[in-house]
């Protein structure tokens, strides 16, 4: 199943964004985010001149690293292109991670550390997801773990955490639904 046929239209805006997760041989977690947006069309633009259809206006890759208690304990960022001269400093600040804990509160721990007139909003805004990317390679690593060991045989599917309960239809108290 998919979406209904569209309208009739013609692309304007793509913004794409990945995350990945990796286990490191130390024990730690890379978490990899990246956001690129284009155009489908050529646009003047007074820092740049003209920017072709399909060259990055937004161009930004974070890296942080994470312990398994969700701990940051590094972080690197860079702007590979943004629209004005001044974006790569707004990726300078990223070390501001080191020290939080993803987990509740997350987006305003990083709003608070990174965010506004000292950090960049693309880089700011990608944290949500890579935080996201971070719960399914914790999870998935720890389960990977213990199959490894034969510790997970035949295990029922249990809410990882308390904070999860109830957050959507996998994870309802009542599944009579």
């Amino acid at each position: 199943m998919s979406l209904s046929a569209p309208a009739k239209r013609e692309a304007r805006h793509l913004r794409r964004i990945s995350c990945r997760g990796f286990a490191r041989e130390d024990g730690l977690l890379d978490i990899e985010g990246e956001l690129i947006d284009t155009k489908d069309y050529d646009f003047p633009s007074a820092t740049h001149g003209t920017i072709e259809a399909g060259h990055p206006i937004h161009h930004m890759q974070v890296r942080i690293t994470i312990d398994f208690q969700m701990n940051v304990v590094a972080a690197e960022a860079v702007t590979l292109h943004g629209p004005y001269h001044i974006c790569p400093k707004g990726a300078e600040n990223i070390s501001g991670l080191v020290g939080l804990t993803i987990g509740p509160g997350w987006k305003r721990k990083v709003q608070n550390a990174i965010g506004g007139p000292k950090g960049c909003t693309h880089i700011t805004e990608l944290m949500g997801q890579m935080a996201t990317t971070a719960f399914q390679t914790l999870y998935g690593e720890k389960a990977r773990q213990r199959r490894a060991t034969g510790a997970d045989q035949n295990q029922q599917i249990r809410t990882p955490l308390p904070s999860l309960t109830n957050s959507c239809i996998a994870y309802a108290e009542d599944t009579t639904n």
